[in-house]
């Protein structure tokens, strides 16, 4: 991807972004009243839950806050490019963007870029705001080991994205990736609670989804300040199901363009 046609799309979508301020100020906001919401929570879960949250130091506010941070790129890696093509659908533009010489891959990373620099931007708000204003607690943090999980968990749901992609390119409604990987991974992957409070046959489904090993890796690394190999089974598995859901995401993604050249149903919707 050329650096010129990446910084082209970044100006391109922050200028709309800061376009629709209030909007921009609302999802600050947001975060402030997510971050009071749960501080309060954490007063009254914490004895209860005491006995679950030992390993990540026995606080429920921090633990929940790195579980509601990361997922932040749960939702955009899955929506990040399946909600451009749809935008692009309905503007008409779709067809339009790829008839020109830009690859079909440079088009979707690039397009892509603002969404995981704001969601970004929101876990650096979330941090902060925690730190300064939620007394967010980091027992000697273990920052290279969180920020290797971090990227690869990027990978995995942004691999998962381009599926999800070629279900709105191919079928144009109806996106069954999005809503079960979104919906499995924020009841059973321990964003809000801990995955040893669920019942045992729960707790195997848990370890079919990536975010569960993600947030593991994330808490242990940021809480407990665990290095990488302390964290090597979290480690292995989501670096296997990074590697098999990236190949996956682009043979359906290449798959799915292909159809709808064949078919000239690109910009259809």
């Amino acid at each position: 991807m050329k650096p010129d046609k990446a910084l082209a799309f970044l100006k391109k979508d922050l200028q709309v972004a800061m376009s629709y301020r209030l909007a921009f100020l609302l999802q600050l906001l947001g975060i402030g009243f997510t971050l009071a919401l749960f501080f309060f929570l954490s007063r009254l879960v914490d004895a209860t839950m005491n006995p679950y949250l030992g390993r990540y130091g026995g606080d429920y506010f921090s633990f929940v806050l790195i579980g509601v941070a990361v997922s932040n790129y749960l939702s955009t890696g899955l929506n990040a490019f399946s909600g451009r093509i749809r935008d692009e659908q309905v503007l008409g533009t779709l067809e339009a963007v790829l008839a020109t010489p830009t690859r079909f891959s440079t088009y979707l990373l690039a397009s892509s870029l603002w969404s995981f620099l704001w969601a970004s931007f929101q876990v650096l708000v979330y941090i902060v705001l925690g730190v300064f204003f939620f007394h967010l607690e980091l027992n000697n943090p273990n920052y290279g080991a969180a920020i290797l999980f971090l990227a690869l968990t990027v990978i995995a749901f942004s691999s998962l994205g381009l599926v999800a992609a070629a279900f709105i390119l191919v079928l144009k409604r109806g996106n069954p990736v999005n809503w079960f990987f979104t919906s499995l991974s924020r009841l059973l992957g321990g964003v809000y609670f801990p995955v040893a409070i669920l019942p045992e046959w729960l707790q195997h489904v848990a370890k079919i989804i990536p975010l569960t090993y993600s947030l593991e890796g994330m808490r242990m690394a940021l809480l407990s300040g665990q290095g990488i190999g302390s964290l090597r089974g979290e480690l292995l598995a989501l670096v296997l199901f990074t590697f098999f859901a990236f190949f996956i995401g682009v043979g359906a993604a290449r798959f799915a363009i292909r159809r709808a050249r064949r078919d000239g149903t690109l910009g259809q919707y």
